[in-house]
């Protein structure tokens, strides 16, 4: 096969894969959309399915405008392209894990039965630690203790935290406990360069397709599927309704 063909038939493929994931964002908008015009919705779960609809049309919105002009980009190898390609791609993923320690921080503050949940947990810790420590420490010691309780005191905000919370009080389950864990390892990644930050393997399938996915990468390697665009935004469609979740269990009566 000559370069020349080669290269048409990786645009080709590409062309492909964006079409696919920008029909699973239009789709992602209409729902949303569809969401947002029901007005009994409270307030948060409103604002959360807006910045689904924000993100999936920002993204929507960059595959359109790459699409016309894939084939300037012909000439570029195709790693390169897949690079390029694999950035847009995961870009919903990436907005999705920001909106939700977002809404989820603004969740905290207004809901009196996470805080709770939260809060419960981290008097727990400290009670520990209060009963552990010896009550005439003093100078570094009682400083240090002072740290550990700050800590503590600190995780009402932490994701792992509230996961795990979550996943105690029984609001998430054990799927979707290792949805969030895989996606914030991947978040943290990202700023590493877009390179694990440790070894992951993480199996998941797609609920439309039954294509199940394997998401394996070594330490130092780079992390989105230049071949795959679909692979990371599976795990972004169920963040968005494991926030869902959290959100109207947490609905007050």
């Amino acid at each position: 096969m000559s370069k020349s063909k080669n290269q048409d038939n990786v645009i080709e493929e590409q062309r492909k894969m964006l079409t696919d994931l920008e029909n699973r964002l239009d789709k992602e908008i209409h729902f949303s959309k569809g969401f947002l015009n029901e007005s009994n919705c409270p307030y948060i779960e409103k604002k959360w399915m807006t910045s689904v609809f924000d993100t999936c049309s920002y993204s929507s919105f960059l595959i359109k405008i790459l699409l016309p002009s894939l084939e300037d980009y012909k000439h570029l190898p195709k790693e390169q392209l897949g690079y390029f390609i694999g950035k847009i791609a995961i870009q919903s993923f990436l907005e999705m894990i920001n909106s939700f320690e977002l809404t989820m921080n603004l969740f905290i503050d207004e809901n009196n039965q996470i805080t709770t949940s939260l809060r419960k947990r981290i008097d727990e810790k400290i009670e520990i630690i209060e009963m552990s420590w010896n009550l005439e420490s003093k100078g570094k010691v009682k400083k240090m203790k002072s740290n550990i309780k700050r800590q503590f005191e600190n995780k009402i905000t932490e994701m792992a935290f509230i996961r795990e919370t979550l996943k105690k009080e029984g609001i998430i389950d054990e799927t979707d406990f290792k949805i969030l864990s895989f996606a914030w390892n991947i978040r943290n990644s990202i700023h590493m360069n877009f390179c694990a930050i440790k070894d992951l393997d993480f199996k998941y399938p797609d609920i439309k397709t039954g294509k199940t996915y394997h998401f394996k990468f070594k330490k130092g390697e780079e992390l989105y599927h230049p071949d795959d665009l679909i692979s990371f935004y599976i795990i972004t469609e169920q963040i968005i309704f494991i926030m869902l979740k959290i959100l109207q269990r947490y609905r007050v009566k």
